[in-house]
Parts: structure tokens; sequence; C-alpha cells
């Protein structure tokens, strides 16, 4: 009998040690150094950037200086725009529809793969597999992390939806009506044009 390679998450774990009291809107530094290193290579899309420091960031909150404004309930991209979309939600108040909204609209994006980071551990429902996953220590007294890696099979990738009835996009919904166009900076539109 094959042996098959375990589907068990690996462990990867954060030392308290770091700047400040905390890491803000980015990631705890293994985190990064792990991502980054996956992802080395690729065009890499951060829905909810945040204060992320490498790929093109898209966040609502101008205050991160994302390259690209917007939701991320709604990734303003076509089909295939990026090599990895990463998704790092905020952690509280998120349910099973807003979870299949971001991965369904994070898979349509990506060409490659699509990396969860969240408290919460999540099925896709959008064509894709998971390949790799690890649970992570992020601190003392803190909620473990985990992080899932999806290979995206673009046979099987589901558009997003475009008419939402309940939800956080609700009130982007003029976006896609054309009645209001997403301020994209310049270096974002170049790069996102490669």
């Amino acid at each position: 009998m094959k042996l098959l390679a375990s589907r068990r998450p690996e462990t990867l774990w954060c030392s308290n040690n770091r700047q400040g009291a905390s890491n803000r809107w980015s990631y705890p530094p293994a985190v990064e150094k792990l991502l980054r290193s996956i992802t080395e290579g690729r065009s890499v899309l951060q829905l909810f950037g945040g204060l992320s420091r490498w790929g093109t960031k898209l966040d609502i909150d101008p205050a991160t200086r994302p390259h690209v404004r917007g939701d991320a309930w709604m990734p303003p991209f076509l089909r295939n725009s990026f090599d990895v979309v990463i998704l790092d939600p905020p952690y509280a108040g998120i349910n099973q529809q807003m979870k299949s909204t971001l991965i369904r609209g994070a898979a349509f994006v990506a060409r490659e793969h699509v990396y969860w980071f969240h408290t919460q551990w999540v099925a896709p429902d959008s064509g894709m597999r998971r390949e790799r996953s690890w649970l992570i220590r992020v601190g003392d007294s803190c909620s473990c992390r985990c992080l899932i890696e999806w290979r995206v099979v673009d046979r099987e990738k589901p558009v997003p939806s475009l008419k939402f009835t309940r939800g956080p996009a609700l009130k982007y919904r003029r976006w896609l009506a054309g009645e209001v166009r997403l301020p994209l900076d310049a270096e974002a539109s170049s790069e996102v044009a490669r």
C-alpha cells in the first residue's frame, strides 16, 4: 500500500519578542518570513493589506496607504490577475456567508494559490484544494491562528457573486454598477497590468 503525505497542519511558534506592544495591522515576524519565502518571485495581492510590506495591498482604510483603496469583499481585479492572493480578514464577526464571499473573490483573482490567515479554520467552497497548512502560536494569551494554502483549480473556479442581498458588500454595490470607480494609484495599476 502506498503511503500518502500527511495532510496534518505544521506548527509555527512565534516568539513574544517584538518591536513595540503589537504588530498593529501586520503579520507576526515569523509568519511574514514564511509567507515571503513561499510567495517569492510571484505576484501577490494582499486583501485587507493593512501594513503589509510586500505585494500589492488592497485595503479600505486610507491610513494604511494601500496600493489600491477598495473593499476585499469585492476585489476590483480580473480573473487570474495575480499568482497569489493572501486573505487576512478581521478576526471578529465573520460568518459563513462572509467567508464564502471572500474566498470566492480571492480564488477568482488568483492564478495559483490563495492563503487564509485567521483564527478560524475554514474549508474552501470555491474550486480549490488544500495543499499545506499551519497552526500558529502568535503569543501568550492569544488565540491561535491558522494559515491555509489552497491550490486554485481554474476549471472549477466560480465567478464571484455580482449581487449581494446582505452583508458588508452591500454598501459597495455602486462600484459594480459603474457609478463610482475605485481609486487606483499609478504604481498598482502598472503592477496589475504586467
